[in-house]
């Protein structure tokens, strides 16, 4: 009989427990007991013997002895291989902080003057606000992306900025009667806008607009810091509003080595600032901000989306960090504690392409950090086995297969061989192998057990919804083939043909036209 892998198969359906003896009804029947007995002396020894066809009468008392039986089951049978694996994580290169001044983002003032009031850090300033007053008199915020260069009056020619002008008006409710014509044309309408405006802002109300009575800015934006105080000059082309800034500096506080860092996650703080692991392919190169498009503000709006800040007004990933995107993003920022600027900063966050486990860290708080900083090492966040999978055992295991980690406290988790390597290998003892990879399904699984010892479960044969009953029910005939010993309802016994198929944990799948699940067959 073959008995390949017999010691590591298993069947998946509980096995009832064997049947109370069934005692014999004749001499005839006892008579095949001690056939029995002498077959399996005999089979033990490797010699064939002849059975007989016992079919008892009933006539005669069973006296004291006794037969063991099991039922026939419908079932799953299993072989598995074990293979001796060893558990870890796998190495990766180390994180470097990037930190560029590319993040600066400054407002430049065109009104010269004695400042008499500016707004303060931590603002957000929209279309319509006051940014800062010169001579008492406010300068406002608009939108659009061509910067003002001239007064706007009824005398000017026309052109872009008139119907950039005249477009913000008309978003704002500064033409209630809707007069205005969008067009490069300066007209009567849009005189009486600006004196809309003007009114809301408390200026003169003039109906003209001149050089530094607003700044165009591509979208709301956070004040993070004041460049101008009040009281001192104010010079025509300086900066007097930061809008963001890199975040570079002292740290405060770094993930604990061994964590898990996944899609969001905090790796460090530099001057209370949060810096943030987001998974993509692409690393930061530029700060992100309303304006700009490519793979990086994709990854960056997939990642929102993931994070549960993708639910604004409009947001799309597409790639495009539109007002949308911006306002995604200080929600983001907002619900991380994180400067809610609407810019995502060189720094700000560190795109890797996986989750990370945290190896060594190779800065501490207080210490300072520029770009370049190598701030901590790596490895990937799922737990691993690497196996030595013999050169003989090479078809037993494809990847994508799925088997299960027994740890060394008897714990069975699932998991999935990631990766088969190509090249043969030869361990101390020449053995030679292909070095496989197996990913449990739950990186967390097994904490604390990097390097150790672990058993891999792979399947091997399987047969499906088969009769199976033990092996030892199983009788070699002298003439040829098998059989079993069948306990009819009467307690009589009868042989029945079977063709034996994969041996499974102590059962064999039995094929028989005679045979059903449910029967009862004797077994030594």
């Amino acid at each position: 009989m073959d008995a390949t892998r017999m010691e590591s198969a298993e069947a998946n359906n509980d096995v009832p427990a064997v049947d109370a003896a069934v005692p014999p009804t004749s001499g005839r029947s006892k008579a095949w007991l001690w056939l029995i007995a002498a077959f399996v002396i005999l089979v033990a020894g490797g010699i064939a013997v002849t059975l007989a066809v016992a079919n008892g009468t009933g006539d005669e008392a069973a006296g004291d002895a006794t037969v063991n039986t099991a039922t026939v089951l419908r079932t799953d049978l299993i072989v598995t291989e074990e293979l001796a694996g060893t558990l870890g994580y796998g190495s990766a290169d180390p994180i470097t902080f990037r930190s560029s001044a590319d993040g600066v983002t400054t407002i430049d003032g065109l009104a010269a003057g004695t400042v008499t009031s500016v707004v303060g850090p931590g603002m957000v300033v929209a279309a319509g606000d006051v940014l800062y007053e010169i001579n008492a008199e406010p300068v406002v915020a608009l939108y659009g992306d061509i910067p003002a260069y001239r007064t706007f009056n009824s005398r000017m020619s026309d052109g872009a900025d008139v119907q950039q002008l005249e477009q913000v008006l008309v978003d704002l409710g500064f033409d209630p009667d809707g007069d205005i014509t969008i067009d490069e044309d300066f007209t009567s309408a849009t005189r009486d806008a600006i004196e809309l405006l003007q009114e809301s802002v408390g200026a003169e109300e003039t109906g003209a607009l001149a050089l530094g009575d607003v700044i165009f800015v591509p979208g709301a934006f956070y004040v993070s810091d004041v460049l101008i105080d009040v009281g001192t000059a104010a010079r025509s082309g300086e900066a007097v509003i930061a809008t963001s800034k890199p975040i570079e500096g002292t740290v405060t506080s770094i993930v604990a080595e061994g964590a898990i860092v996944r899609q969001g996650g905090e790796l460090l703080t530099i001057d209370g600032e949060t810096v943030v692991l987001l998974i993509g392919e692409t690393p930061v190169f530029r700060a992100m901000a309303v304006g700009v498009s490519g793979d990086d503000v994709l990854q960056l709006e997939d990642a929102l989306v993931e994070l549960g800040h993708g639910d604004t007004a409009g947001f799309t990933a597409d790639g495009v960090f539109d007002e949308a995107t911006r306002l995604g993003v200080v929600t983001w920022q907002e619900a991380i504690g994180a400067t809610p600027d609407g810019v995502v900063n060189v720094g700000d966050v560190i795109f890797l392409p996986n989750p990370i486990r945290v190896g060594e860290t190779l800065v501490t708080a207080g210490d300072v950090v520029h770009d370049g900083t190598q701030i901590m090492t790596t490895s990937v966040s799922s737990t691993f086995v690497s196996v030595e999978l013999s050169t003989d055992d090479q078809d037993l295991v494809a990847v994508g297969d799925a088997v299960v980690v027994v740890l060394p406290d008897g714990t069975r988790e699932p998991a999935v061989v990631t990766e088969i390597g190509t090249v043969v290998q030869a361990n101390q003892q020449g053995a030679t192998f292909f070095e496989m990879t197996v990913t449990l399904d739950d990186p967390a699984a097994a904490p604390g057990l990097d390097e150790a010892p672990v058993d891999v479960e792979v399947v091997g044969d399987s047969a499906v919804e088969v009769l199976a009953a033990p092996v030892t029910a199983l009788i070699a005939l002298a003439e040829g083939g098998y059989a079993v010993e069948v306990v009819a309802e009467d307690g009589t016994t009868f042989l029945v043909a079977v063709d034996p198929g994969l041996f499974a944990d102590g059962f064999v799948e039995m094929t028989s036209d005679d045979l059903a699940a449910g029967m009862v067959v004797v077994i030594p």
